[in-house]
């Protein structure tokens, strides 16, 4: 049997067709065999064919760990089969898993300040160079559907506007901090990119008035200093 042959129409035939329903993000060439997160190295499968491409992967892949390890981890349960899935049985508990925990279900809306505990988990810990490569060469060529950016832009227009309590906190916080482009000055190309980038754009009225309001505050805190002195 050529599983080769059967992993390629798997991922062509995804790859070729607009996918309703539920998906799972599948790495076409695995990242333990040299693949990466780009944007032509991901494809959404069913996971009836997500359990699938895994079990391919691994008969023509013998004996990596990794590959595996993912494999055992989608294969494994005791809860039919005598503890083995089929690719139907997993299709079915992902399905009603990722239901069970849309909307009001999912954990981030039903304990208060969860993000908020894990953000503090968070602080001070530093990414390694790996994580941050990988993270840019995800970025990469990421585009945004129409439908995405018009979500985008109602949720920014409905932000709600920060309070004077929360800026007077950040104020105090960011006090005698140092940034990374202190001292410094920015490369020609950028400052080239960031003109490019700007030419022709208008602001709009809000725009203006918020950055005229920025502006003024800013003239009175330099008062302050001079008044202060």
């Amino acid at each position: 049997m050529n599983y080769q042959t059967i992993y390629n129409n798997l991922i062509d035939r995804a790859l070729t067709r607009v996918s309703q329903g539920y998906v799972e993000k599948h790495h076409i060439v695995p990242r333990c065999l040299g693949g990466t997160d780009a944007k032509e190295n991901i494809v959404n499968l069913y996971p009836e064919e997500h359990y699938l491409a895994h079990l391919l992967l691994c008969k023509l892949n013998k004996r990596n760990s990794k590959l595996l390890y993912a494999a055992m981890n989608m294969t494994s349960g005791s809860m039919i089969n005598n503890g083995k899935r089929n690719n139907k049985a997993y299709g079915w508990l992902r399905r009603q898993y990722a239901e069970s925990m849309s909307g009001d279900n999912n954990p981030a809306r039903r304990i208060p300040n969860l993000q908020k505990e894990a953000a503090k988990k968070r602080v001070g810990q530093k990414r390694s160079e790996e994580t941050k490569a990988r993270m840019s060469a995800a970025q990469k060529g990421r585009t945004f559907t129409e439908e995405t950016k018009q979500k985008m832009s109602i949720a920014a227009k409905n932000k709600p506007p920060i309070s004077l309590e929360t800026r007077e906190k950040l104020s105090a916080k960011s006090k005698g901090r140092v940034g990374p482009w202190a001292g410094k000055k920015q490369p020609a190309d950028v400052v080239a990119k960031r003109a490019e980038a700007n030419r022709g754009r208008k602001d709009t009225e809000e725009v203006k008035l918020k950055k005229s309001l920025a502006a003024k505050v800013r003239e009175a805190k330099k008062r302050e200093l001079k008044e202060a002195v």
